[in-house]
């Protein structure tokens, strides 16, 4: 009897052991699922937030080009012909006074009036240039090397290889602008005194290559610390390009889009 006892204490023992072992098992599977689920859904969460984030860049800088068309044609069509109404209104009293303090100030506000006409010009060309529209993407990119030249800044040189064709014109304005932020960004941060502007026209593909000898930056940083990188990357995204930056401190910094243009 006492045998027989002994087994059913045992038998009752291993039992609970056993259930236990199921239930911490299933406790353990429970707990990992759980994770599992709270991390995707942190994940999916994550990508929301990233989405939106990327749609709201991808919003302003749509806004941005609205109102940089809007301020072009402003500049162009009223302020510009403002200005030369007032040239030619200065240049009548220059003709007319018969010498002395009034004419010499007739001439140099005509000096004034020239340089301000030139700044306008060159403001509305920056917002929306012409020759993009006109021309295309390498005579703009040309034409703005030759803007930042005349201001003895530094120094910017345009090469160009292969036959250059036209391709999408919302393309090509987000090919300039990225290109135009490049060089910004080596004129105001990087330091630079030379940028190259390298652009390459090939069988259904553009690329363009924009390096200077600035002080360079890690990217990384950059990344998490603005925006700019993340709007180079926008636009790259909505012009259906790739885009690549290469910079470290020190050695200057070269960027690299490239393009497959559909038939």
């Amino acid at each position: 009897m006492e045998g027989t006892g002994n087994s059913e204490i045992l038998l009752v023992y291993l039992i609970g052991t056993i259930g236990m072992l199921l239930l911490a098992g299933g406790l353990f599977f429970f707990f990992i699922a759980y994770q599992k689920r709270l991390l995707q859904k942190q994940l999916e969460l994550n990508r929301v937030v990233q989405n939106q984030q990327e749609e709201i860049i991808k919003n302003t800088i749509q806004s941005q080009e609205n109102e940089r068309k809007r301020i072009a044609r402003d500049l162009h069509d009223e302020v510009g012909a403002m200005l030369s109404v007032v040239k030619l209104t200065v240049g009548r009293i220059e003709k007319k006074a018969e010498g002395g303090k009034a004419k010499e100030l007739a001439t140099e506000t005509k000096t004034y009036l020239d340089d301000v006409i030139l700044q306008v010009r060159r403001i509305s060309r920056s917002l929306l240039p012409p020759s993009l529209e006109k021309l295309g993407l390498y005579f703009a990119l040309e034409e703005l090397a030759n803007w930042v030249n005349k201001s003895d800044q530094l120094a910017i040189e345009c090469w160009k290889s292969g036959e250059q064709f036209r391709f999408d014109s919302k393309q090509e304005l987000a090919v300039f602008r990225i290109v135009q932020e490049l060089v910004n960004n080596a004129i105001k941060h990087a330091e630079a005194s030379h940028i190259l502007i390298d652009i390459r026209f090939a069988k259904q593909l553009v690329a363009v290559v924009v390096a200077d000898d600035g002080k360079g930056f890690s990217p990384e940083e950059k990344m998490q610390t603005g925006l700019g990188l993340r709007n180079l990357e926008s636009r790259s995204e909505m012009a259906n390009a790739k885009f690549k930056m290469k910079s470290s401190p020190g050695k200057g910094t070269r960027a690299i889009i490239a393009l497959q243009i559909n038939e």
